[in-house]
């Protein structure tokens, strides 16, 4: 069975208003975090803050791709997640990919901390890094994301 996969562009301009919904969804769970700790500033406690934050993004990613396959994102770009076979992913298979899609973010912001960079080369560095991970896509055959290929799924045409 072929699933070939959506255009890039497609899947980037889902990735970018996956970005502005989860503005949203961080923002709630930053709010329920800072009332249930009497949080007054970001400063203050950060480490159970980006904790909350880690797992609100792990139960809105884990909890979309295995129940219906797509984020909101995904649905409105006519995107879907399944595994290798086509099937939809276990929750072990989605935890993978989700610890696997930390690698569009984490090795840019990590160098960036261990150079000492500034807030503005980091996020340009940080962008370097986005547009030529998405890009290494198109090295593949199958144009498939490589975290998708490590996890072993496969993002599809929800359409088709």
């Amino acid at each position: 069975m072929t699933m070939p996969a959506p255009p890039l562009f497609r899947r980037l301009a889902a990735l970018l208003y996956e970005s502005v919904v989860l503005f949203g969804v961080l923002w709630v769970a930053a709010l329920v975090y800072g009332l249930a700790v009497g949080q007054r500033s970001g400063i203050a406690d950060r480490h159970g803050l980006q904790a909350t934050v880690f797992f609100a993004l792990a139960f809105y990613f884990i909890g979309f791709w295995t129940v219906a396959g797509q984020t909101v994102a995904m649905r409105a770009w006519r995107l879907r997640v399944v595994d290798a076979r086509g099937q939809r992913l276990p929750l072990w298979r989605a935890g993978l990919r989700f610890l696997l899609g930390w690698l569009w973010v984490l090795p840019p912001l990590a160098l960036a901390w261990g150079l000492g960079l500034e807030h503005a080369a980091a996020l340009l560095m940080l962008g370097a890094w986005i547009v030529l991970w998405a890009a290494a896509s198109q090295l593949r055959a199958d144009r498939q994301f490589w975290h998708d290929t490590w996890a072993g799924t496969r993002l599809i045409d929800a359409a088709a």
